[in-house]
Parts: C-alpha cells; structure tokens; sequence
C-alpha cells in the first residue's frame, strides 16, 4: 500500500490536471433531478398497478365473505322457522291425538249412537256404486296404504328438507372459511 504522499506524487507525475479533469466531467455529466408527479418511472407505475390488482382481488374476496356470511344468517333464519313449524304441529298433532283418546275411551250415548248410524245410512245412500265396485274388486286395499305412504313421503321430505337445509349451510359454512382463509392470505 502506498502512503498518501506517494499516491499525490503519483497523481502529479502522471500528468493530472485537476482544471482537465473538471472539464472533462462538465462535458459528460448526467444529472437525474427530481421527476414531476404525472412522470412515473415504469417500475413504480407496475407496482401501482400490482396494488390496484391486489386491492381488487382484497375487495372481492371481502364482498364474497360478506356473501356467505348474508346467506348463511338467512338460511340459519329459514331453518329455525322450518323447525318452530314443525314443532308447533308436532304440538297440534299430538294434543288432536290425545282428544282423540280421550274421546275414544269414552263411550258412546244413545244420540251419539244414533247420529253416527244415520250419518253411514246416508254415506251408504250416497256412495253406493263406489262401495260395490271396491268390494268387487276385493283386496284392492292399495289405495289406503298409498294414502299412508304419501303422507309418509310429506312427512319425510319436511324433514329431508330441513336437513338439506342443514346440510346445505354445512357446505356454506365451508366455503365461508375458505373464503376467509383467502382474504387471510391477501
């Protein structure tokens, strides 16, 4: 290494002129400055543009969560009816049932009696090509047990349709926490 003298030394032996070197960097200098506000540099005006994208993509992903938080509060909404609706006819259901036991273990007066053997007179009066053709047809019986089979088939598809219902906010809730995980990760 050379002292700081000899390095001086150096400088003034080889022929440096400090006034050619001032002008030398005078002819070939480039001065940057300061830019105005509409020119961007096209890095920055990529990065502005990268922000916007992810800003979008942010407000999307928050829209779709407020989506499925809307339309899990509504279908929570709809069940809970589905089921104080059923419920309340559970109720009506059972309470006919038991007045209906109550009155079956009563028994019957004379008038009640006699009403009940009029009214099937007039029944019997009134239907009597239909009651022949039943008995003719003999174990044709098939329409009563499809009657039980279609209330079993209400009965059943009120039910499956409040478990849809649970099943398909299940699913929901799914998509809520993925939606959620990827506003997360935005």
């Amino acid at each position: 290494m050379l002292t700081p003298t000899e390095f001086e030394l150096q400088h003034l032996i080889t022929g440096y002129d400090p006034a050619q070197a001032h002008a030398y960097y005078e002819l070939h200098k480039q001065l940057k400055g300061r830019r105005p506000a509409a020119e961007t540099p096209p890095a920055e005006a990529a990065k502005s543009t990268e922000i916007r994208k992810k800003t979008a993509t942010r407000n999307d992903a928050l829209i779709r969560v407020q989506s499925l938080e809307l339309k899990l509060q509504k279908l929570d909404t709809l069940i809970q009816q589905k089921l104080h609706k059923e419920a309340s006819e559970n109720r009506k259901s059972k309470a006919k049932a038991e007045r209906a036991a109550k009155e079956k273990d009563k028994p019957a007066s004379a008038a009640e009696k006699a009403e009940a053997a009029r009214e099937s007179k007039t029944f019997r009066a009134k239907h009597q090509q239909e009651l022949k053709t039943k008995s003719s047809n003999g174990s044709s019986g098939g329409d009563s047990t499809g009657d039980s089979t279609d209330k079993g088939d209400e009965t059943v598809s009120e039910s499956s349709s409040v478990a849809e219902l649970k099943a398909l906010s299940t699913k929901i809730k799914g998509r809520l926490a993925v939606a959620k995980q990827n506003l997360a990760a935005l």
